[in-house]
């Protein structure tokens, strides 16, 4: 229940104002996973040329980050972050109505970022069994966004009700915000959970799971995120100066989203310091020797084609085999042994007869 206690509405009382903060903390997560999702864009499309699905879902969820911060900035435009005595009441439907809006695109970019976690997991995990794990995966979550979509436009019969612009009934914000933020948690738990089968049935050391736990389990990242913003919505939600805590929660659910799109983009990072740092082991292999020699320049040969090293009536066939993996940026835990390249040349050798 809402505290009913009023302070004293002393003039520096009404005065007081977060916006300033919360616009500088939703503009910092905000350009932060932008830049993250920039430079995973020119790591999988130009270094590695494995632009996938979870990369453009990734690049759909930053846009929808981008519609949150405008919306919450239109939240904090007209109250949030100032105390509800100090509101214009001409004004207050406004704060409800973008508020509404912002909790919508909110659950979506959520979503969009779930999604393309899954896909990064369907990418690395070709397993029957494991892939039938994510499309129950992806139905959970779906039907999850739908509900919460559901909850906030629903939460109010008209939704009208909610800004006073006419008579129904509400569910109240207690019960659209912990519902709305408890099915949040389990969907990112889920998402967390996932990896932990991954990294259970590959062969590796115990240094080596561990790397790929970090790397693997970013859910954990979004989980912390959600629990902080709950706790942010408990005074909210239970003092009358509600307006005054809507800073907060706004700032924390565009961390939410900023690190979800963040953490979801970690393996893509790695994949781009791999390449650099092959690229740094290339140049320096081809770098001249120590006692001063020519370097030793080879000619690529297609693998295509007849190329015979030496002409004569013998050949003897030579068969090379290289295994790939499914992704270039990340590294194959599964080997696939019908998946590979196979290169098979004729050297004809020539005896001469002396």
């Amino acid at each position: 229940m809402a505290s009913t206690s009023t302070p004293d509405l002393t003039p520096e009382f009404l005065a007081q104002n977060r916006r300033p903060e919360a616009r500088i903390g939703i503009g910092v997560v905000t350009a932060l996973s932008g830049a993250v999702v920039l430079i995973r864009v020119y790591a999988r499309w130009f270094m590695i040329r494995s632009f996938g699905w979870d990369d453009g879902l990734i690049c759909i969820a930053m846009l929808l980050n981008i519609v949150v911060m405008a919306l919450t900035t239109q939240v904090l435009r007209y109250g949030a972050g100032l105390h509800v005595w100090a509101l214009d009441t001409a004004e207050t439907p406004l704060l409800y109505k973008w508020l509404v809006s912002a909790q919508l695109v909110y659950m979506i970019a959520l979503w969009v970022c779930r999604l393309s976690g899954l896909a990064f997991y369907r990418r690395l995990n070709p397993m029957p069994q494991f892939q039938l794990y994510l499309r129950i995966s992806f139905a959970f979550v779906t039907a999850v966004m739908l509900a919460q979509v559901l909850i906030i436009a629903l939460q109010c019969i008209p939704l009208a009700a909610l800004w006073g612009g006419a008579t129904g009934k509400c569910l109240g914000s207690k019960t659209v915000f912990i519902s709305t933020a408890a099915m949040t948690i389990i969907c990112d738990s889920l998402i967390l959970l996932l990896p932990v089968k991954i990294v259970l049935s590959i062969k590796a050391n115990a240094t080596r799971k561990v790397a790929l736990s970090v790397v693997l389990c970013f859910g954990v990242f979004a989980v912390m995120t959600s629990v902080a913003r709950i706790i942010s919505m408990i005074p909210a939600i239970q003092k009358t100066d509600a307006t005054w805590y809507f800073s907060v929660v706004m700032v924390w659910s565009d961390t939410e989203v900023s690190t979800a799109i963040i953490a979801l983009s970690l393996p893509a990072l790695k994949g781009l310091v791999g390449a650099v740092a092959g690229s740094t082991r290339k140049g320096t292999d081809q770098t001249p020797g120590s006692n001063g020699g020519p370097d030793l320049h080879l000619q690529n040969v297609p693998a295509s084609g007849d190329h015979h090293l030496y002409e004569g009536p013998d050949s003897y066939p030579n068969e090379a085999r290289a295994s790939i993996g499914d992704n270039a940026s990340q590294e194959a835990l599964w080997v696939d042994t019908n998946a590979g390249i196979h290169v098979k040349n004729s050297v004809r050798v020539s005896v001469s007869d002396r």
